[in-house]
């Protein structure tokens, strides 16, 4: 119920933070949108509507959380973990969520997210054809609304496994009732979308700097082929991706003087200028508790507030620090050390820790998706293709980069094992590891390890002296999560 009452909302409400004009309703039977939708720049606010959302989701401003692209794919793996705070207890879900703690609504939050983002796409390509502008800017702005369109319902695949598809404005509170489609269906809308994305999106040297590109429509294309392992539409979405090049220091990919860069193929953009545009994912990241000056110390802001309340998120696991070899540039690049108020030492990612002048208002971006990214993908598709040789080329220009030699993989097993550790440090606190784990069957074997260690020495896994994870902690390993209660409860058609 909640689910058609947003979605009929969003027809009202979506579009008039983007413009001063206001939605008249005909009737409470019949949402139209005939009177915002009259000119390119109403489209252009409406493109802009689904970016702000974007960027609310993977960036929450609260206190208790870090980006859900980095809850779900970095600790919900073996890739990062909580830091115990016994005297704040306001965190338990992203807990739940680190040690695999049964719980049947664990992602169902989430799923109100997508169905704005794909509400907003299909208002705009419902309506933008009957309106006459500037063919390449129409092209344009239809491209991002499809990319969108595909990218929400390639969460909701990986999340949940089906959903309700919508490629229609809804115009009836009965057409936000429909049935369930099943994964299927779901997928050939993601791919059929980031097809006709590519061709009309600008490409990167010609799009405006922080808005998809045709290059981001191909990557989303790989992503699809990689996870059902279609690893030779995957290398030809991969060779499509153009006009990107890797960043010589690793650490200036995520630099916040040195946005939307060569690498960049889709990343969240943020501002300091603001409250309402700064990302805050990093405070997450640092201990609790922490005096002001620490605060001031790390962040360089004029006016530090003391860390009480709080839990630190996203703490690097001694696996993940260990997997980086020798020299690895990345390792410093990616994780730090500091200590809390209270002199206890340990690591932090340190990826988005940059200075910024106001509390609780960073600068920094969210990379959803990198060429390094893509020459990882592309080196998978090729030596699963039985083509090791060829692989091992764009493995090795990831490692370079990274200060290390080439691999000394050789036959298609070693080669395999390579680009999976390359790929976990390489995109360390990305939100790709869990995804990762998936798509090559690892859930079962890695994390059940991985959570008999947590269990058998707690305090090594940033635990306080004396406590431990819960009893049913690493018992749940599903890879798909069920649906909100609430939308089982009251569609007729769930």
């Amino acid at each position: 119920m909640k689910i058609r009452y947003i979605i009929a909302g969003l027809v009202v409400l979506a579009f008039t933070a983007c413009s001063d004009k206001f939605l008249q309703l005909d009737s409470h039977e019949s949402l139209t949108t005939s009177n915002y939708f009259s000119s390119e720049a109403d489209f252009k606010a409406a493109v802009n509507g689904i970016y702000t959302n974007v960027r609310q989701w993977f960036g929450p401003t609260t206190n208790v959380s870090t980006s859900p692209a980095i809850l779900i794919g970095d600790m919900h793996s073996d890739n990062a973990r909580y830091y115990f705070n016994p005297n704040y207890r306001a965190v338990v879900t992203p807990e739940n969520i680190a040690d695999f703690v049964p719980d049947n609504q664990r992602f169902s939050s989430y799923w109100t997210n997508f169905y704005v983002w794909i509400s907003r796409s299909n208002q705009i390509l419902g309506t933008i054809d009957a309106v006459d502008f500037n063919a390449t800017s129409k092209n344009n702005l239809k491209g991002q609304a499809l990319f969108f369109r595909a990218y929400s319902y390639w969460w909701i695949i990986r999340l949940y496994g089906k959903g309700v598809l919508h490629t229609d404005p809804v115009n009836t509170l009965d057409q936000t009732s429909l049935p369930l489609s099943d994964e299927a269906a779901l997928k050939a809308q993601v791919i059929a979308d980031a097809k006709e994305a590519a061709t009309l999106l600008l490409d990167k040297a010609t799009q405006q700097p922080g808005r998809v590109t045709s290059g981001s429509a191909y990557m989303l294309l790989a992503d699809v082929y990689m996870w059902y392992k279609e690893w030779a539409l995957a290398e030809a979405a991969l060779k499509n991706i153009k006009g990107y090049s890797l960043v010589p220091n690793y650490a200036n990919i995520f630099s916040t003087t040195n946005k939307n860069n060569s690498e960049s193929i889709f990343e969240i953009q943020y501002s300091s200028s603001a409250a309402t545009y700064a990302s805050t994912f990093v405070y997450n990241h640092f201990p609790y508790p922490a005096t002001a000056a620490q605060v001031a110390a790390w962040t360089g802001v004029s006016n530090p507030s003391a860390l009480s309340e709080g839990e630190m998120l996203a703490v690097p696991t001694p696996e993940l620090i260990a997997a980086y070899e020798p020299g690895d540039k990345r390792l410093d690049a990616s994780i730090t050390n500091v200590q809390d108020a209270n002199g206890v030492k340990m690591p932090m990612c340190s990826k988005y820790l940059h200075p910024h002048a106001t509390f609780r208002q960073c600068d920094d971006d969210f990379m959803v998706y990198r060429y390094a990214g893509a020459l990882l993908y592309l080196a998978e598709a090729l030596n699963e293709q039985g083509k090791p040789t060829e692989a091992v080329a764009y493995l090795n220009q990831v490692r370079n980069r990274a200060g290390l030699a080439n691999t000394t993989a050789t036959s298609q097993a070693e080669v395999r094992t390579a680009i999976e550790k390359e790929r976990r440090v390489e995109l360390a606190f990305e939100g790709s590891r869990w995804w990762d784990l998936v798509r090559t069957d690892k859930v079962q074997q890695v994390i059940s390890a991985y959570g008999a260690k947590v269990k058998a020495a707690p305090q090594t896994y940033y635990f306080t002296t004396g406590q431990s994870p819960v009893p049913t902690a690493f018992t749940d390993f599903s890879t798909v999560f069920n649906l909100p209660d609430d939308e089982v409860l009251y569609n007729p058609n769930f």
